[in-house]
């Protein structure tokens, strides 16, 4: 949503003006724009100058002003906070009339990108329905139509929000008690009977969040409808916790005891603290308390009935994972803890859109807790002495929320890339006291390294590596050097190697060496990552040396295809020695070994060598044994530089070249026992398989528009020329115009096979998984083992959905009473989660 800069820039009276070197003022002009661009210059009013003489619209000025006043009131919990709201009520409902849009419009972006604030946006809205019922009534509607189009969409986020909205919209007597139940039912009333589900959970989870702020109103007005539906919640959590019962695929942290969802399962545990404290929470200020007078008297508003979205697939509907706990702090603050952690967590996903603005509001929360509920190291006199053990520290708690976002399970909501950038902005924000914490929370989830699961190390990783390095590469290297005494593929250790190795991948081996004390040398490669040519001239011999040297010097001049394939027939011709199959495979090995090393300066120059030579290599990948060979190569061929490997791979499967199965295969080689904590071999994985999905998803789009064109014809076939449905032409007669479209049954055709394709990469690649936990060959040690069942509960897990497609084959074929129990109950686990 556009907030046309309202939420991009600085408010109250601390406010910092945008000031140049010299202390002046900055020209707020476009980009590039000359001072004699002035949109206005030249013109006398009229469209361009919005009044007479150039002047600025006095309607849109006061537009301007009533949208700042609505964003800016509430930031901070002040003594003046009653007067401004009962101030900015009274402005709001005299000027409605005249600006009712942007009144709507701000109101709506504000309750929805401003959630910490919703207590202070439904005291408002409460207001002006005291003041003014038509203008309570047109809020109240505008609010409940966004709750019905977020649900359409299934945007649980701001249906969350906005379902909180709705519980605090009773405290001010907007609507009624009964009201909020009839809408807390449209989410409990499907779960009932319903066999839990990843649906299940999200209606669930949104009943409890509205439950936790609803409570205390609910309690005075509907007791004992509030003991029902808080029961109903109960039954359902027992439920869901015996089909959930002992599965750690959706667990961050392995040691953590299972109790099934454990979103849902704490929860429901601050549910019952706070039902137990009489529903009441101090974390945040709730100003509808102080005008219970301007209440009484207020018109209620009756609601439509929600209907919930139906057809959605399970990967739709998500929940929050629990908050990680990175930091000590006092057991009795765990419902507060739980509430900021909660509304930090909405800010989080409700600005992901705007990474800046979602920094500088993260670290405003705090404003509107009430006395004492937490410390901030941001203004206190002396960040150091803010103890978590004593008290709840807002910016450890934003740091666990944002780590916890980043290692959510079964997927994360955003990119990783947004985790990672948001942390840089909030470092800027605060760089004294944010890169002390962020490197506090990486430190303590890394001493735990050893129950995280395999792919949360991955991540975390990924996300350290592009952090450190937007920092010049700045990080206290020698709190780890004590990894390098522990075993080369333990879980901390391999942690360190990873993130250095993607260090050099984003700058250079020597500036990474530069920064490590000289203990930790032994975790990065001692050579930069270069390509490892098999027909060097001392490895030749003679023969092999003529065909090397002639297909290198045809490749170095330019030489085309047909050159490069006549070099290799004329030489290898003359092995008389060798049977066909081995010349076939010799000729294949010496062009795969020279096209690679004409592209392995750069990544253009590998996808330019890949391209010209693209027909021969096709030519002689023929075979699946072929293919497989080529595999091979390239994977020698880079064996010091994972990263061009990785990149190769995928361009050969683009080409068509080798394909997904044949990727597969060589991932899973016996060779790797013992390497399988290598992060490489999954990331070609993981792309191969996402490839395969996308290709799947891209055709049905295909085959979608195909129809939708046929159709057309169909329907332009009728002789309604004019589009108006009566049959008549209210034109010319011309040629029925034929909408350009693709072949539907060609489209269908290569859907099919593609989707042929998708199954066998997700069978075969959970049969070698299978193969390999269930042999003592398949792996070097219970060290290397537990790598790869991470990344056999990272695999099923990720793609839960094709597997429950596919369950009855792998449940007859690969997960039989062969399999070890381990991975048989991972496949049940991966079941119940794509359930």
């Amino acid at each position: 949503m556009d907030f046309s800069g309202r939420l991009g820039g600085r408010y109250g009276g601390g406010a910092q003006r945008d000031v140049d070197e010299f202390g002046r003022e900055r020209r707020g002009r476009p980009h590039q724009r000359k001072p004699y661009e002035r949109p206005n210059r030249g013109f006398r009013g009229g469209a361009h100058g919005g009044g007479p003489m150039g002047q600025p619209d006095e309607g849109k000025d006061i537009e301007s002003r009533l949208s700042s006043l609505i964003v800016k009131v509430g930031d901070k919990n002040t003594p003046t906070l009653q007067n401004n709201l009962d101030a900015l009520s009274v402005v709001l409902e005299k000027d409605y009339a005249k600006h009712e849009a942007t009144v709507l419009r701000t109101f709506r972006q504000c309750v929805l990108e401003l959630p910490w604030k919703v207590t202070v946006y439904a005291t408002l809205a409460g207001l002006l329905n005291a003041k003014n019922s038509d203008t309570g009534a047109k809020v109240v509607t505008l609010m409940h139509g966004i709750l019905r189009r977020e649900l359409a969409a299934g945007d649980w986020s701001s249906v969350k929000v906005l379902m909180r909205f709705f519980a605090l919209l009773v405290g001010t007597n907007t609507i009624s008690a009964a009201t909020l139940l009839a809408m807390l039912d449209a989410f409990l009333a499907p779960v009932a009977s319903a066999p839990p589900s990843s649906q299940s959970r999200c209606y669930v989870h949104i009943a409890m969040s509205t439950l936790l702020w609803a409570g205390r109103l609910l309690k005075e007005a509907a007791p004992a409808e509030l003991d029902a539906r808080l029961r109903a919640v109960e039954q359902y959590m027992q439920r869901d916790r015996e089909a959930m019962q002992g599965s750690t695929l959706a667990t961050i942290f392995h040691d953590a005891p299972p109790k099934g969802p454990n979103a849902l399962a704490h929860q429901l545990e601050v549910l019952r603290t706070v039902a137990a404290n009489e529903w009441r929470i101090d974390a945040v200020f709730a100003p509808h308390e102080m005008f219970g007078t301007e209440f009484v008297q207020a018109t209620q508003h009756e609601l439509p009935a929600l209907e919930l979205p139906t057809g959605l697939p399970p990967s739709a509907f998500r929940t929050p994972p629990e908050f990680l706990q990175l930091v000590p702090s006092p057991a009795e603050h765990a419902v507060r803890r739980y509430v900021l952690q909660d509304l930090i967590a909405d800010t989080l996903s409700q600005l992901e859109y705007n990474r800046k603005d979602c920094a500088r509001y993260l670290l405003q929360i705090h404003g509107l807790c009430n006395e004492d509920v937490c410390s901030v190291m941001t203004t206190a006199q002396h960040p150091e002495d803010a103890d978590p053990e004593t008290s709840l520290v807002f910016e450890y708690m934003v740091a666990e929320v944002l780590f916890t976002f980043l290692l959510q399970l079964p997927e994360g909501r955003s990119r990783e890339m947004y985790y990672t950038s948001l942390a840089i902005e909030l470092r800027k924000a605060e760089p004294q006291i944010m890169a002390g914490v962020l490197e506090t929370a990486v430190e303590n989830i890394v001493a735990r390294a050893a129950s995280l699961d395999v792919e949360c190390i991955n991540r975390l990783s990924n996300w350290l590596a592009v952090y450190v390095s937007n920092f010049g590469f700045q990080w206290d290297w020698a709190k780890w050097e004590s990894v390098t005494e522990e075993p080369e593929g333990a879980p901390r250790r391999r942690f360190v190697q990873e993130t250095l190795l993607k260090l050099v991948r984003l700058s250079y081996l020597d500036r990474i060496k530069a920064h490590l004390p000289e203990s930790c040398l032994s975790l990065v490669p001692a050579k930069v990552p270069a390509h490892n040519f098999k027909f060097t001239v001392q490895a030749m011999d003679e023969r092999t040396r003529e065909v090397s040297v002639a297909l290198g010097k045809c490749l170095k001049s330019k030489g085309t295809v047909e050159q490069a394939m006549e070099i290799l027939q004329t030489h290898y011709s003359q092995w008389v020695d060798v049977d066909d199959d081995a010349r076939q495979a010799l000729a294949r090995e010496m062009l795969v070994e020279h096209v690679l090393l004409l592209g392995s300066k750069t990544f253009s120059h590998m996808l330019n060598a890949i391209e010209k030579f693209m027909p021969a290599l096709q030519q002689f990948g023929d075979t699946p044994e072929a293919k497989l060979q080529i595999a091979r190569v390239v994977e020698d061929f880079w064996l010091r530089n994972p990263q061009f490997c990785a990149i190769t791979i995928d361009k050969l499967v683009n080409y068509r070249i080798i394909d997904p199965v044949t990727v597969i295969e060589l991932l899973f080689d016996a060779s790797h026992a013992g390497s399988w904590s290598s992060f490489h071999l999954w990331e070609i994985l993981r792309n191969t398989v996402n490839k395969v999905d996308m290709r799947v998803v891209q055709l049905q789009t295909r085959l979608e528009a195909a129809r939708a064109a046929a159709d057309a014809i169909v329907v332009d076939d009728t002789g309604d020329a004019d589009g108006d449905g009566d049959g008549s032409t209210d034109a010319p007669e011309q040629p029925p115009s034929r909408p350009a479209g693709e072949n539907v049954e060609h489209v269908q055709s290569i859907l099919t096979q593609m989707e042929r394709e998708q199954k066998e990469v997700v069978v075969q690649t959970a049969r070698y998984f299978v193969q390999l936990l269930s042999s003592d060959d398949g792996t070097a040690d219970e060290m290397d083992r537990t790598w790869l069942l991470g990344r056999f509960k990272e695999f099923m897990r990720t793609y839960r959905a094709q597997v429950a497609a596919n369950a009855a084959e792998l449940e007859s074929q690969v997960f039989t009473a062969a399999a070890s129990p381990d991975t048989r109950e991972v496949f049940a686990g991966t079941r119940a989660l794509a359930a």
